[in-house]
């Protein structure tokens, strides 16, 4: 116990703690410990239930305790000046000079990051030379779980938009492309519509053939008459031949030999198809990307900050009482061994 006192007193180096509690929540608004069980912690996919907040805790602590971390708090506020000591403590002796593995495992000796797999609780302890000490390390290690977290979302959103953005932009240019291709058309043919034109041409013979109706019908009354020097018999024959030969011009301007409206319609029929296709395309692709980026941001994920780092007004170790009792339970095990010894010896000595 005299040697527990003199390690308490003149060498063991006085530490204080800041505890602070957070959490990492998803947009969804899953809250930790809240309706669990045992149906959201088998949840699967997106992991939206207990076992995505297991994930995402369990995440953060891990980046808490790596040396990555202790880096960039080592950048931000120079870690060593915090950690190091010179007293007597072995176990707190750190010089300046001291390289990265002497200094994280200073790290290491002065973090603590706990996860709470049920309630999905993170707790961060922070031990340091000075109670401000301590609170300001663990706020600047709030602030790095924050990043974190921020970093974890930005390469959930860009994996999963990743796909949906270049599906986006194949189809604008497939699209673009078939306006293109159709307009290029209409150039060549100097022809906007032409199912306009063949609807025309369609009315038209249609109307041709009603007016050649009549004038058959009209050419066979007077043939009726069986008067071969009727005035009118030369005429109505004309009226009849023109009537023919307009509707055979318009038939094969539609569906004759060469360049007709027909062909120009397939080729024209062809490329609006297309653009109604790729237009079709695009829109699907638009539509699958804003669910993807809705579920993206479902999916993100906030740290919120439960009990911010206070830290403690008296030394947090040593823990004066504790380790007086350990020597005083150590001195009792010593004397009992010693006390064996001896008995023994004397048994021997007698034998």
């Amino acid at each position: 116990m005299i040697v527990a006192l003199v390690y308490v007193l003149c060498i063991a180096t006085p530490r204080y703690e800041a505890e602070s509690r957070f959490f990492v929540q998803s947009a969804s608004g899953q809250q930790p410990g809240a309706g669990g069980g045992a149906g959201t912690l088998l949840t699967t996919g997106n992991m939206p239930g207990m076992l995505g907040g297991f994930v995402d805790g369990w995440a953060v602590s891990e980046f808490l305790r790596s040396r990555d971390c202790m880096r960039q708090l080592d950048e931000k506020i120079g870690l060593r000046r915090y950690l190091v000591h010179d007293g007597l403590d072995p176990a707190n002796r750190l010089s300046e000079d001291a390289s990265e593995d002497a200094l994280y495992r200073a790290y290491l000796s002065a973090v603590d990051v706990s996860f709470n797999a049920l309630e999905q609780i993170d707790v961060l302890r922070v031990s340091a030379f000075s109670p401000e000490d301590a609170a300001m390390i663990s706020k600047e290690l709030l602030n790095l779980a924050e990043d974190f977290v921020n970093r974890m979302n930005g390469k959930g959103v860009s994996d999963k938009l990743k796909v949906s953005e270049e599906s986006v932009r194949r189809a604008e240019q497939k699209a673009l492309e078939a306006r293109d291709a159709l307009t290029a058309w209409r150039t060549t043919h100097g022809n906007i519509d032409p199912t306009a034109t063949v609807t025309m041409l369609l009315n038209l013979s249609s109307q041709l053939e009603a007016e050649l109706n009549t004038a058959q019908i009209n050419l066979d009354k007077i043939r009726a008459l069986g008067n071969k020097d009727h005035p009118m018999l030369r005429p109505a024959r004309m009226q009849v031949v023109a009537l023919q030969k307009r509707i055979g011009d318009v038939r094969e301007r539609l569906s004759g030999k060469g360049n007709t409206e027909a062909k120009l319609l397939k080729s024209y029929e062809s490329l609006r198809n297309a653009q109604a296709f790729a237009d079709s395309n695009l829109t699907m692709a638009q539509q699958s990307y804003q669910q993807a980026f809705s579920d993206t941001l479902r999916l993100q994920r906030y740290l919120s900050i439960i009990a911010q780092p206070v830290p403690t007004d008296r030394p947090s170790s040593p823990r004066t009482r504790v380790l007086l009792l350990e020597a005083l339970a150590l001195g009792f095990v010593l004397m009992f061994i010693v006390r064996v010894a001896l008995a023994l010896l004397r048994g021997l000595r007698h034998g």
